[in-house]
């Protein structure tokens, strides 16, 4: 195999990973309204193999992947996993979830792990040492938490929160009350969550990845791996599971 190419389509925006076997040697982040087939940059080392999760199709068919690679896998639940499924409704879960919980399980094997994405909504994925998927949980994330509020309220104000500022607990006006309730309530989600998955499963090893993963890192409690790429790598080991 000489090249791959992993390609996440979101809703807003897309992440596309250059690997040679698992090394990945690019990656790049672009706007959905800034995507075309002339925009990959990795033409030139002529990927043989592709793998896509995408739940935006209008951007799918912009890309042509087909004529970029000559052998191309969509990710879909039926698609041979190096993790077993054990998730009760599979043809729901969200592809990116399914990367992320591979990627976890292949960087720590035989570990319970926890994958955790900090992005438009909080994912976590729980793997068991023997490469079970059990499941997890799915919460709102900063931004929808603050839309929100906004949304379904006269008197809130839509906030931008800068993914830098840790709030004081006591916010002493509307904005800083409204960052403190959000932003601290991430965290404090996420430290229970943790918290509550480490009584079931010992020894259990959290890794952060998302578009808020560096800030959480920072303020979640010791013993967080964060990796912006889990998605692509994710993605990545399921293709060398389906060519090897």
């Amino acid at each position: 195999m000489s090249y791959q190419l992993a390609v996440d389509i979101g809703n807003t925006r897309t992440k596309l990973g250059l690997f040679k076997k698992r090394e990945l040697l690019q990656s790049k982040e672009l706007n959905n309204t800034d995507i075309s087939k002339n925009n990959l940059l990795f033409e030139a080392y002529e990927p043989e193999w592709a793998i896509v999760s995408s739940v935006n199709k209008k951007v799918e068919d912009e890309l042509e992947l087909e004529k970029q690679c000559s052998n191309l896998i969509r990710l879909t639940y039926q698609t041979p996993l190096p993790i077993n499924l054990l998730y009760q409704s599979p043809e729901t879960l969200g592809k990116d979830r399914i990367a992320s919980a591979v990627a976890a399980h292949n960087k720590f094997p035989n570990e319970n792990v926890l994958a955790i994405d900090a992005g438009t909504c909080i994912t976590y994925d729980i793997v068991n040492k023997r490469g079970d998927y059990l499941g997890g949980a799915i919460t709102p994330g900063v931004q929808m938490r603050l839309k929100s509020m906004n949304d379904y309220t006269d008197a809130l104000p839509l906030i931008h929160w800068d993914g830098q500022l840790i709030p004081k607990d006591i916010g002493n006006t509307t904005i800083t009350s409204i960052l403190s309730g959000v932003v601290n309530g991430c965290i404090g989600e996420m430290n229970g969550f943790i918290e509550a998955y480490e009584r079931q499963y010992k020894k259990l090893l959290v890794v952060l990845t998302g578009g808020d993963a560096n800030f959480f890192e920072k303020a979640l409690k010791n013993g967080i791996f964060a990796d912006p790429n889990l998605v692509l790598l994710g993605l990545n080991e399921i293709l060398l599971h389906n060519c090897d």
